[in-house]
């Protein structure tokens, strides 16, 4: 079996800062979705307007954006780092 890490960025020190901000401004669109699903109660995607507790579309949607929030939240944390600590290839 392979030995499975996280997900990590590896970048030159001058783009990691510009990098994580960028990161956790692309992750606020998706905090704003889940802000008012959760606060109406209503997942609307476009086409199909779901309501809490009428199906699965509520929580698959909720589900989408809360996983696409996270992902780029966690490379403007702790996802990004420096090239200098790179782990060396065996």
């Amino acid at each position: 079996m392979t030995k499975r890490e996280p997900l990590v960025v590896y970048l030159d020190k001058k783009f990691l800062l510009a990098f994580r901000v960028t990161m956790l401004i692309v992750s606020l669109p998706f905090l704003h979705d889940i802000y008012t699903v959760f606060s109406t109660g209503v997942a609307n995607s476009g086409g199909v307007i779901a309501e809490k507790g009428e199906g699965w579309g509520y929580y698959a949607y909720l589900f989408k954006k809360l996983a696409f929030a996270f992902l780029f939240i966690w490379l403007g944390t702790f996802g990004a780092k420096d090239k200098t600590q790179a782990p060396k290839d065996e």
